[in-house]
């Protein structure tokens, strides 16, 4: 009699419960709607880097699982508001900075430079390089490019005549000597054009790139772009 008793009184909602003059003793709030909530909060920060994606999928994940717990066992768990709220918070401002982010990389090109990325500026096994950079070069179209400066590549935090152009932050952690080479470029900025250093932060440079062939041997670096324009 009891079992049947505690399923048909799991099947209740909170509206036939005040109908039918059932008291409800303490419900503990439900600590992954809880997580969520908090969680959801912080889904802002992927506008500083695409590693904070980890809360509004985290968020999403433990509202869902929350919310679950919440509807399965009613008496037991209450919290179905900060489930609902991480959950809503999580994809909506998820989806908002990710696309805000996608139109920051993408869409603020300025125009005549052709965006490139540092994926394409690796040979393949063979050695040999991309036909889109070699044809970029031999057209000495303008690119377009976003980095890290080295900070053993310049002596001065802000009037900076040349400087190292980095993949990402990691490579400015490690020996120059024990990275892929073509992971650098030399960026020399032309007519008043002048770089600042910024520590860990992405700079955007654009400008003719060029190929140095020969660079094993004279050392340097495989790509340099005499740069008219930095961010």
């Amino acid at each position: 009699m009891s079992q049947e008793f505690d399923e048909s009184i799991s099947k209740i909602t909170k509206e036939e419960i005040s109908g039918r003059g059932i008291t409800v003793g303490y419900r503990a709030v439900s600590v992954l709607a809880v997580i969520a909530f908090i969680l959801s909060l912080f889904t802002p920060l992927m506008l500083l880097s695409n590693w904070f994606i980890v809360f509004p999928l985290v968020g999403a994940l433990c509202g869902i699982f929350g919310l679950y717990n919440i509807v399965s066992c009613p008496f037991d768990y209450t919290g179905r508001g900060f489930a609902l709220t991480g959950i809503i918070f999580s994809f909506v401002l998820g989806i908002a900075a990710a696309s805000w982010g996608i139109y920051l990389y993408y869409f603020s090109i300025p125009y005549g430079y052709t965006l490139i990325h540092y994926s394409e500026l690796r040979p393949d096994e063979s050695g040999k390089l991309s036909e889109r950079i070699l044809k970029i070069e031999e057209e000495r179209r303008k690119v377009f490019i976003k980095g890290y400066i080295h900070p053993m590549s310049v002596r001065q935090l802000s009037g900076i005549q040349s400087f190292m152009l980095v993949r990402s932050a990691e490579h400015c952690k490690f020996c120059t000597s024990q990275l892929n080479p073509h992971d650098f470029i030399t960026v020399y900025c032309t007519g008043s054009i002048r770089a600042t250093y910024r520590h860990n932060k992405t700079v955007s440079v654009g400008g003719e790139l060029f190929i140095d062939q020969g660079y094993n041997r004279l050392g340097g670096t495989p790509y340099h772009i005499e740069a008219d324009l930095f961010r």
